[in-house]
């Protein structure tokens, strides 16, 4: 074997071949680096059957305000948005166990303040509605007493709702028969089958409802629990912030206005989106 050196020519084989393969080697490190970079994609749960926040369309596909404002924020991030159907109380479990990026559509209230982290993306009321045909209730909270009502669990007219019921008993009436149900479809579908009197749901919702479903329903009762609705990451989260910011430009730019228009529900429309706003008394 000879030991003379590698001739000229071997030589700058070998440096072509050695700076072809550093060249590669950049390029994949900059390519994994660039996706990290771009983002990726945020898994968001949507609830089903409350319109016109969230809903199947006639091809069975998520419609609905939430879902076109994940995916616009998601836009706005630089993020693909990958929508999932849960129920609600599912959402919130899935989102402290880091199933989900966030949360929509969740009321902002001093108990999810000790957990969560909510950039304000709506505006919202509760009501009532029966059977079409079927009993008054009055404009009090206390005409609610004696009477039962179907709620989505885990949404906070819950608690309201429990604690009037206590009041009724206080002052000698009969309580609140308060039935939670896994989503607005089943507690809509007690209504109609005669399980309960009443059932509670969004100003917008109840609007919706009887609009799109003639001679089924009828709104009655207080409106109550006037209140902000944001979309939740868990506490300390720095996603809340740049969930503000981006509904602030959503916002700006148009996107949001058209959203709403699109599901007629400009009244539900918020002019700054704000991190952790003081919750409704």
């Amino acid at each position: 074997m000879s030991n003379s050196s590698p001739s000229p020519r071997c030589r700058a084989r070998v440096l072509a071949l050695t700076t072809l393969l550093a060249a590669a080697t950049l390029t994949a490190c900059s390519s994994d680096g660039a996706t990290e970079d771009a983002g990726g994609t945020l898994v968001i749960p949507q609830q089903v059957g409350v319109p016109p926040y969230s809903f199947l369309d006639e091809g069975g596909e998520l419609a609905g305000l939430l879902p076109d404002l994940s995916i616009a924020l998601g836009e706005a991030m630089g993020m693909e948005v990958e929508n999932e159907q849960a129920s609600f109380e599912n959402s919130l479990l899935g989102l402290q166990r880091g199933t989900y990026d966030w949360v929509p559509g969740a009321d902002v209230t001093a108990e999810r303040l000790e957990k969560f982290d909510f950039a304000t993306t709506l505006i919202e009321s509760y009501g009532f509605r029966v059977k079409d045909g079927g009993i008054d209730i009055g404009d009090s909270m206390d005409d609610l007493c004696g009477l039962s009502i179907a709620v989505t669990a885990g949404s906070s007219p819950v608690p309201v709702l429990r604690d009037q019921s206590e009041t009724c008993e206080e002052v000698g009436n009969d309580p609140i028969d308060v039935q939670t149900f896994a989503d607005q479809a089943t507690a809509d579908l007690a209504v109609k089958s005669g399980r309960a009197d009443a059932v509670t749901a969004t100003s917008s919702g109840l609007a919706h409802q009887v609009t799109t479903e003639p001679g089924v329903w009828k709104i009655t009762g207080p409106i109550y629990q006037g209140i902000d609705i944001g979309f939740a990451v868990m506490k300390g989260d720095d996603m809340a912030q740049k969930l503000v910011e981006a509904t602030n430009e959503i916002i700006e730019n148009g996107t949001y206005a058209e959203i709403l228009a699109k599901y007629g529900a400009e009244k539900m429309a918020i002019e700054t989106s704000v991190l952790n706003p003081e919750p409704a008394s």
